[in-house]
This record gives structure tokens, C-alpha cells and sequence, in this order.
């Protein structure tokens, strides 16, 4: 899907300020505040866990195609996503906070839901990722209250998602679509940190500092939806908020921002509790407005907390 481009800046990394000196807000509460309270169980990974077999990515796509086409998820599965446009509910289009009906009602909870995500990742082939530290799994989970679902993403638990981050690992500066994935898995219940790019290195021993080979198809396939061009600049973030407000409380976005100088972002952004949060989980930032940079094209998947598109 692109190079993902390293945070590193002249001195080291700086959790404040983002490469192209955009200062993003950092809201760190002292307390977590959960949201809704359902669901399963899930345990921290383990090193003695056999790695699943490498996915067959195609090449990467550049432009993502319309989501009104059906991927290949859809087509193995035979599930059909709904457009949440026509079967939202009427506290969704009135933009208000809706009450919690059930765990039916959560994505996660339903037949049509994703796998875990350690298992749809290419751990160990070329261009693909690493196995994460089991300690930086167990972080996340401690950090979270046992149940907890759409939890503030201004708390503590976003800058756990990359692990130790770019400052004290290079091949973590390059994982930004796996960043993005592990904030939706989190999201809806089931926390998940990013895993690293797979150590590569040149000829004169340098890291190859790359996104991970076919990630956008990988994306779309554990989504269930295609990514769809939304626009440029701050206009595309306006339209995406205004479909974010429209899902109400628990929806969500995956973003693939163009940058350009080159190259390519993923990020994240969620309704929690009525207020649009822009998250961007591989330097562990949150805000309430998007980032000011210039971007050439902006790509999105978003959904509402049953996993509609919106």
C-alpha cells in the first residue's frame, strides 16, 4: 500500500510533535473510563504460539476500488454488509447517544464478525510482520477494565497499541495499517497491540523501513469492506466526522491518507459518546480535531458499531 514514511525527526522522536511539525492535542486521562461492559474473554498472546501460514497477498492496491463491490471476504463468506445510511436507527440519524441494546447489537457479538486479528497477519514471510512481545500484549490488556468496549480513546491504552513505538524500534515505525486494525479490534472489546514490520535490512546492514506488502487487501479482507476514495485535505475529514456522528457512539473509521512527499499513513478515528476522536495509534496520539498536514488523497472505510458501513 505504499512506503510508510518513519516519525523519526532530527533528535529523536517526539511523542508531541509529528513529523511534519503538526502538534497534535494529548489528552491522557488519569482514569479510564469504560464504555460498554460485554465481552469475551480474550487472553494475552503467547510466544509458544504456532504462527499461522503467510497470507497470498496480491500486490498492494494503490487506489482502492468503490465499496459497493463485493471482496472477496464477502464472496468466500457469502455475507452482505448493509449500507448504514439506509438501516441506521433513528437515535443514529438524529445524532444522539444511543442506549446500549444488547450484545447482538455489537459487531463483534454477530455471526458475520472478524476473525481475531493475530490471525488473519502474514507473521514471518517477506514484507510481512513480526510476532509481538507477549509483555506489550499484557500491558494493553491491564490497561483496559475487563469487559470494556469503545473505551475513551483519550486514555492511557493508545499509546500501548504500538508497544514501545518508533523511539525504541524502527520496524514499529512502519506498522501504521496494523496500528489502525489493532485500535478496531481494541475498540470492540477485543484488545490487540500492532505488530512490527518484519526485521528487513540492505545490503549495508540498514533497516528497510517499508509498510507491510499487500496490507490494504489484507485490510479490506478483515474488515469486510472495501476502502473508498473520500477526497483531499480537510474536506474529506469534514465528510468523515459527519458520517461518524451519523453511526453515533461506537462507530469507527479506518483512514489511508496519501502524503505529497510520497508515501502513505493509516490512522483511525471513533464517535465515543457523541465527540469525534482522531487517533493515530503508531505514535500514540489523540485529538479532537484532524491533523492540519497536506494530503493528496484520503481513503476510508467507516462503520458503526455493528460493523455497517456508514
Amino acid at each position: 500500500m505504499g512506503t510508510f514514511r518513519s516519525s523519526f525527526t532530527k533528535g529523536g522522536y517526539n511523542p508531541v510533535v509529528t513529523s511534519d511539525g503538526v502538534r497534535w492535542r494529548d489528552y491522557e486521562l488519569a482514569a479510564e473510563t469504560p464504555g460498554d461492559e460485554r465481552r469475551p474473554t480474550v487472553h494475552p498472546l503467547v510466544s509458544e504460539k504456532t504462527p499461522p501460514p503467510p497470507w497470498q497477498d496480491p500486490a498492494p492496491q494503490v487506489t482502492p476500488p468503490g465499496w459497493r463491490e463485493q471482496s472477496p471476504w464477502q464472496a468466500v463468506t457469502g455475507v452482505q454488509w448493509c449500507d448504514g445510511r439506509d438501516d441506521s436507527s433513528a437515535t443514529a440519524r438524529d445524532g444522539l447517544l444511543p442506549e446500549w441494546p444488547g450484545p447482538v447489537e455489537d459487531w463483534f457479538d454477530m455471526v458475520g464478525r472478524p476473525s481475531r486479528l493475530d490471525t488473519s497477519r502474514p507473521y514471518g514471510s517477506p514484507g510481512g510482520l513480526a510476532w509481538p512481545d507477549p509483555q506489550v500484549q499484557r500491558d494493553l490488556c491491564q490497561a483496559l477494565p475487563e469487559g470494556a468496549r469503545f473505551p475513551d480513546p483519550r486514555g492511557t491504552w493508545i499509546r500501548l497499541v504500538n508497544g514501545e513505538g518508533p523511539a525504541e524500534d524502527p520496524f514499529r515505525a512502519t506498522n501504521a495499517l496494523d496500528c489502525a486494525l489493532a485500535v478496531i479490534s481494541t475498540w470492540h472489546g477485543e484488545p490487540m497491540v500492532a505488530a512490527p514490520r518484519l526485521p528487513e535490512y540492505d545490503r549495508l546492514g540498514r533497516p528497510v523501513l517499508s509498510g507491510e506488502a499487500g496490507g490494504v487487501a489484507r485490510a479490506e479482507r478483515w474488515l469486510g469492506h472495501r476502502f473508498e476514495y473520500v477526497g483531499q485535505g480537510r474536506r474529506a475529514y469534514t465528510a468523515i466526522a459527519q458520517r461518524l456522528r451519523t453511526g453515533g457512539h461506537g462507530a469507527s473509521a479506518v483512514l489511508v491518507t496519501r502524503r505529497p512527499s510520497g508515501g502513505a499513513h493509516a490512522w483511525n478515528a471513533v464517535n465515543s459518546a457523541g465527540a469525534v476522536v482522531w487517533v493515530d495509534a503508531q505514535r500514540g496520539h489523540t485529538s479532537v480535531d484532524p491533523p492540519r498536514g497536506p494530503v493528496t488523497g484520503v481513503f476510508c472505510v467507516v462503520m458503526d458499531r455493528r460493523g455497517r458501513r456508514l
